[in-house]
């Protein structure tokens, strides 16, 4: 039998609880449903039993909804916390960014809180390690090369700096590309598209809200390259770079891909970030991850399945789906390892990340970190591949 899934919705007004629990009787076989009307009772039933998820209200008497969220982010980790709020308060939501996962915007219809909570339950499944779903669930940004940090902190401070300018340093960086497609995909914004380039975010977010989010707490931090020994963030940009490139060519190429090309290079940068999350969580034990596979020679996703329980592709795709971005996106990070033929009918971005993953894997190639680019000329295809870039 299905383990029941336990959910808490907290709000001051009880027409608000009541209409959730309206809207979702239907699910009561499958969820067990309980309603707090303040975050103190909240966090009373929190403390007393285990939840799966949190869904709250920022705007709260006595204990608000962003004393809440910091509070359960210390005391229970493990929680997927979603905000659901009518307030178009600007620093509330920004607040927010770093203690909740998702934002959804009151009124919510049912199918897409549904929608909402039933994916959180199915990809918390691929995590088995009870401390692992903790850790994730408990991070709110990631380390950004220290290089990239000091660029970014002296572009800001530069009245002459624009958007563009800033967004192309932010699609630099691994770390810092990933929060703010979080930020700007919440649905706080209201946009009726999904945005997966780093750079249209910065232009759109604004060049005031991004320094707010850049001087907010660890929102952008720098990573300690002494952390784990045998890690490169320095690599791990370069072949990011060099993969987003190469999805973005084989994509641009396909007439059926061309619309997805965006996420095809947003997922070829992210693609990587779940080593990201472990080597900045679990450096201790990420290091021995990292000494097996130097001895031994084994693929990344065996050693780290045999050592962690999970790989960095399941890992990054549940953090990446936590911060709601694109499904494209978190679809092509889970499986770039799977080949296309074994995943079935999957989309466009999936398969132009595996392809350039294993292009640039089997022929070096490094991607100009300034641009982007891949670099002036063409490397032939692949004998693997046939001879073409399959999409």
């Amino acid at each position: 039998m299905e383990d029941v899934k336990r959910i808490l919705f907290v709000d001051d007004e009880q027409k608000v609880l009541d209409g959730l629990s309206r809207m979702l009787y239907a699910y009561r076989g499958r969820w067990q449903m309980m309603f707090a009307n303040s975050g103190r009772q909240a966090l009373k039933l929190l403390d007393e039993s285990e939840f799966d998820l949190l869904v709250t209200d920022v705007r709260m008497p006595d204990l608000n909804g962003i004393e809440l969220l910091a509070e359960v982010l210390k005391r229970h980790p493990q929680v997927v916390r979603i905000v659901l709020s009518g307030t178009a308060d600007q620093e509330l939501a920004l607040r927010s960014v770093n203690l909740a996962h998702q934002y959804l915007v009151k009124p919510c219809d049912a199918e897409q809180l549904r929608a909402t909570m039933e994916r959180a339950f199915h990809l918390r499944v691929m995590l088995n390690d009870p401390a692992l779903k903790r850790v994730i669930s408990s991070i709110h940004s990631l380390p950004s090369l220290p290089v990239a940090y000091m660029e970014l902190m002296e572009a800001l401070r530069k009245p002459e700096t624009s958007a563009n300018d800033v967004g192309r340093i932010v699609a630099r960086d691994v770390g810092m590309a990933a929060k703010v497609l979080q930020l700007v995909n919440s649905a706080f914004f209201g946009i009726s598209r999904s945005i997966a380039d780093p750079t249209e975010a910065v232009v759109y977010l604004g060049m005031d809200l991004v320094r707010d989010l850049s001087l907010a707490a660890c929102v952008f931090s720098q990573f300690d390259t002494r952390a784990v020994g045998g890690f490169s963030l320095e690599s791990l940009r370069d072949h990011s770079l060099a993969v987003a490139a190469e999805a973005r060519h084989i994509a641009s190429s396909r007439p059926s891909c061309r619309s997805e090309i965006g996420h095809s290079f947003a997922a070829g940068l992210l693609h990587d970030i779940g080593k990201l999350v472990l080597a900045s969580a679990w450096p201790d034990r990420y290091r021995k991850v990292m000494r097996q596979i130097e001895k031994t020679g084994r693929h990344f996703c065996d050693t780290e399945l045999e050592m962690l329980g999970t790989t960095h592709a399941e890992v990054g795709a549940y953090l990446l789906w936590l911060w709601n971005l694109p499904d494209p996106i978190v679809e092509a990070v889970a499986l770039h390892h799977v080949p296309p033929d074994a995943a079935g009918d999957i989309p466009c971005p999936a398969k132009a990340v595996y392809t350039a993953n294993l292009f640039v894997n089997s022929n070096g190639r490094i991607a100009d970190p300034e641009t982007g680019d891949a670099g002036n000329g063409r490397v032939p295809p692949h004998p693997e591949h046939g001879g073409i870039l399959p999409c």
